[in-house]
């Protein structure tokens, strides 16, 4: 019995920390003025040909309107669950967060992403934002935020994603 136990439980132990889940999230750091969207999300780390769940929540900071998810794929992800492209939530003020859970996989070792294009519509005009959710593979890199990516809005106008630093400072 000793002897099983110790021969498993590194083993164990060695399995959990690589299952490590991939969590991020928008809320609290800066974002440019007027954005009309935050989100969080988590992503488990599995092996090539493993399923990973993908839970993302999306957080209006408006209390009503419509938002339009434009959701794209790296082309080497798999969708494992049915993945609708184009999603629409009409925002109410008693709902303030707004999940979609998916699951995808891949046959190739490495990092992923899954790219949101956000667009909530009042009426009087609209607001967008894009994410990138990363999702690692097997033997993946890890996230590089500073790498810029590339994306087109609804009207196949080209988005360039980065990330800003912004200094402000008083004129004497």
């Amino acid at each position: 019995m000793k002897l099983r136990t110790l021969l498993i439980t590194p083993l164990l132990l060695f399995i959990g920390l690589n299952a490590q889940p991939v969590t991020g999230t928008t809320l609290g750091h800066y974002s440019k003025p007027g954005a009309p969207i935050d989100i969080k999300y988590t992503t488990n780390s599995v092996d090539k040909n493993e399923t990973s769940d993908v839970n993302i929540t999306l957080i209006p900071t408006v209390r009503s309107g419509t938002m339009s998810i434009l959701l794209t794929l790296d082309d080497k992800l798999t969708p494992r669950s049915p993945i609708e492209k184009e999603i629409k939530f009409e925002i109410t003020s008693t709902q303030r967060t707004y999940p979609l859970n998916l699951q995808v996989s891949s046959l190739e070792d490495g990092l992923y992403y899954i790219r949101l294009l956000t667009k909530i519509d009042k009426g009087v005009g609209s607001k967008m934002r894009a994410f990138a959710v990363p999702v690692t593979i097997g033997k993946g890199r890890k996230p590089n935020f500073n790498a810029t990516l590339m994306m087109k809005s609804h009207s196949g106008e080209n988005i360039s994603v980065s990330r800003a630093v912004e200094t402000i400072r008083i004129a004497k």
